[in-house]
């Protein structure tokens, strides 16, 4: 009987403690697993907020927080096809002149086809080999630090540290425990030189991450909202030669009722 209850005791502790346990980086924040004293009309604890990031609102849209990860993901993807593209376009281009310098080609227009469908290849190929790694680096980091600054409630170095710590180490897994230390140290190098300058921003305009994320919310619903204004409008609008000459017809010969019609 104590033995059971000794067991429930400790086991319930285990679980209470468990974001200490499981992810060292909340060990000295777990005040945010209860009920925040603040004033607020809505009191969440750190959980209720990662659980609020992951899901939909009653309209079905997903939140603030995700949709700026697929933004950062998506630039990271673009920027890192754009880098690739034109580095490999580059090298492709110096190195189709260096050795066709005996080549013999029927005519001009048939040179520079060549040429032109060797960089638009040597493109291709770069876009793809760093489009997709960058892409994926930025969305793990952006997630990761996205999901601990939601958890805190807060954004600071620690944040970036750990989501770079965490990606590089991630990102090398395939080559092995040594390159996911390397990748690890890197990774938490690079992200303590960007939280700094990211942080030094934020304190200097005076703004914080959840309204940079808001405004972006913002932007993309404001996108949003041209859109379906611009569909109604053209819905609306009877502008096109059929309609008006299905007009024209009406005023000439009149609205007639089914019944009536011969």
């Amino acid at each position: 009987m104590i033995w059971s209850l000794n067991r429930k005791l400790i086991f319930g502790t285990a679980v209470r403690l468990s974001p200490s346990f499981l992810i060292p980086i909340f060990s000295t924040r777990n005040e945010n697993d209860s009920v925040s004293s603040q004033t607020d009309s809505i009191h969440k604890t750190g959980w209720d907020r990662v659980r609020d990031m992951y899901s939909k609102d009653e309209f079905g849209e997903v939140s603030v927080e995700l949709h700026n990860v697929a933004q950062a993901t998506m630039c990271g993807f673009f920027v890192g096809a754009c880098l690739g593209g034109f580095a490999k376009s580059r090298d492709a281009y110096l190195h189709f002149i260096e050795n066709n310098q005996a080549t013999i080609f029927n005519s001009t227009i048939q040179a520079k086809k060549k040429l032109q469908d060797y960089v638009t290849v040597a493109f291709a190929r770069g876009a793809y080999h760093w489009g997709w790694r960058l892409g994926i680096f930025t969305g793990m980091f952006s997630i990761i630090s996205t999901t601990v600054s939601v958890y805190r409630d807060q954004s600071s170095l620690g944040d970036y540290v750990a989501a770079g710590t965490i990606t590089g180490a991630i990102y090398k897994a395939n080559l092995g425990p040594a390159a996911m230390v390397v990748g690890a140290f890197l990774g938490g190098v690079l992200s303590i030189i960007g939280g700094i300058l990211i942080l030094s921003i934020l304190k200097l305009t005076g703004v914080s991450m959840e309204d940079i994320r808001k405004s972006f919310y913002k932007i993309k619903e404001a996108r949003y909202d041209q859109y379906k204004q611009s569909v109604e409008k053209a819905a609306t609008e009877k502008h096109d030669s059929l309609t008006l000459h299905h007009d024209v017809i009406v005023e000439e010969k009149g609205v007639k009722k089914i019944e009536e019609l011969p």
